[in-house]
């Protein structure tokens, strides 16, 4: 069973590399490097809302800070690489000074507070024209600078980056699960009061989910700033953090393999939904509705239930005794 599944991951990573090769067309070049910045923007979230169970409403907005931050830096002078990884750590300290008394809040309340603080990041970037250039955008961002052969203008080439930095946020987010951080965060997602109880430091891994998921969304800013190589701040409104838990939702709240899929098949489907852009919303609602009422673990969920109906059951074997074909007989 391992090696079969071993196999299969090789045959997907093989598969992903050739991708540029097998399929030379920047059009769909596009659309996987937006899936794979998507599937960050999930992932991150799932660190919250999966690990920790807090729904946030405003993680557009560690998005945008990751994406100005190393717009700006870059058009500063500062090498584009650079650029990016501060970005990443710009969202991060963010996260870091708002984590302790957003992170008091729970259920709804908790929503309700990162949907104003992803609204007030909005309002900075729209309104703050010295530094971000306010409705009209930022443009002429640079591409990252180019590594010998590899230029990362080019769309192929920036593909290969995008796709190194998503494996290895899917890894750290598979390894996270056996890891110390995780068991925690999991005991704290079902039940807060006991995980404390057994000695676990509630604030101190929540705040930890916290900056770490901020971070991802960040990256995934920066990463999304110099392949479009414009920003406007319409990018990161309030449309685009539900945008990133309706991607979640779909895929499979909890699951590294559903924020995958979820944000995969969201960006596919919003691209060849463009011709019916007025409909979009209506159609996401149904679809919202489909799945929670027939896969309420998303589509991860929906992959295993179908695989357990395909997959032969092991039968089970009674265990009984040398004699157990004779009578048994009441002892007094």
């Amino acid at each position: 069973m391992m090696k079969t599944k071993l196999s299969f991951y090789i045959c997907c990573l093989i598969l992903l590399f050739f991708v540029p090769v097998l399929f030379p067309n920047d059009y769909f070049i596009h659309i996987l490097v937006v899936s794979g910045i998507n599937i960050l923007l999930v992932l991150s979230l799932n660190i919250i809302a999966g690990f920790t169970g807090q729904i946030s409403l405003g993680h557009a907005a560690f998005y945008g800070i990751g994406a100005y931050a190393s717009a700006i830096l870059s058009m500063k002078g500062i090498p584009v690489f650079l650029s990016i990884l501060c970005g990443a750590l710009i969202a991060g300290i963010i996260g870091l000074l708002i984590s302790y008394p957003f992170l008091r809040l729970r259920g709804h309340f908790f929503a309700i507070g990162t949907l104003g603080f992803g609204v007030i990041v909005f309002l900075i970037l729209n309104n703050w024209v010295e530094l971000t250039n306010g409705p009209m955008g930022l443009s002429g961002i640079l591409a990252p600078e180019a590594i010998g052969v590899i230029d990362f203008s080019s769309k192929s080439h920036y593909y290969y980056l995008n796709l190194l930095l998503v494996l290895l946020i899917i890894y750290i987010s598979n390894r996270m699960k056996s890891t110390k951080m995780g068991r925690a965060l999991l005991a704290i997602r079902t039940d807060e009061i006991t995980a404390s109880a057994m000695g676990i430091n509630v604030s101190y891994y929540k705040i930890l989910a916290f900056v770490w998921s901020a971070t991802i969304a960040g990256l995934a800013g920066a990463l999304y700033t110099h392949f479009i190589q414009f920003l406007s701040p319409e990018t990161f409104n309030l449309s685009m953090s539900i945008n990133i838990l309706l991607m979640l939702l779909i895929g499979g709240i909890g699951s590294v393999l559903g924020s995958v899929l979820g944000g995969l098949f969201i960006t596919l489907l919003t691209e060849y939904l463009r011709p019916f852009a007025e409909y979009q919303m209506l159609i996401y609602s149904i679809l919202i509705i489909i799945i929670v009422t027939f896969a309420p673990k998303g589509l991860n969920g929906l992959i295993v239930k179908i695989k357990g109906i395909f997959t032969p059951k092991s039968k089970e074997i009674e265990v009984k005794g040398d004699n157990s074909n004779e009578p048994v007989h009441p002892t007094n």
